[in-house]
C-alpha cells in the first residue's frame, strides 16, 4: 500500500535501489572497522546511506517497508559495534537477501 506523501512512486522505487546499490558496496560487518580510519568512515557512510534511502523508500510505500527494518537493524549495530557473531552475520545476509527481492 502506498502511503500519503509527495515523494511519489516512482522516487521511492528509485531510494529503494539506490539503497541497495549502496549496500551491495558495504563488506562483512566485521570487516568494517579496519585499522585504516578513511576507509571505515567510507563503509560506515555506505551503510548509513543506504539506510537513510531504505527509509525514505519505506515513508511512502509499505513494500519496502523490510528493506528500511533490515538495514536499520545493521546501522544500529554499526553505531553501538555489535558486529560479530551469528546474530550480525544474519543480520548483514538479510539486508541482502531483502534487497535481492527490492531488485526482483
Amino acid at each position: 500500500m502506498v502511503r500519503s506523501s509527495g515523494t511519489g512512486f516512482g522516487n521511492a522505487a528509485a531510494d529503494a535501489a539506490g539503497a541497495c546499490q549502496a549496500w551491495s558496496r558495504v563488506p562483512a560487518l566485521d570487516k568494517v572497522f579496519s585499522k585504516n580510519d578513511s576507509t571505515s568512515e567510507v563503509y560506515f557512510d555506505r551503510a548509513a546511506g543506504a539506510a537513510a534511502l531504505a527509509r525514505s523508500a519505506a515513508e511512502p510505500d509499505d513494500r519496502y517497508d523490510a528493506l528500511d527494518k533490515a538495514l536499520q537493524d545493521v546501522v544500529r549495530r554499526l553505531e553501538t559495534y555489535n558486529l560479530e557473531g551469528a546474530e550480525a552475520v544474519s543480520a548483514y545476509e538479510k539486508a541482502g537477501t531483502v534487497c535481492v527481492d527490492v531488485a526482483g
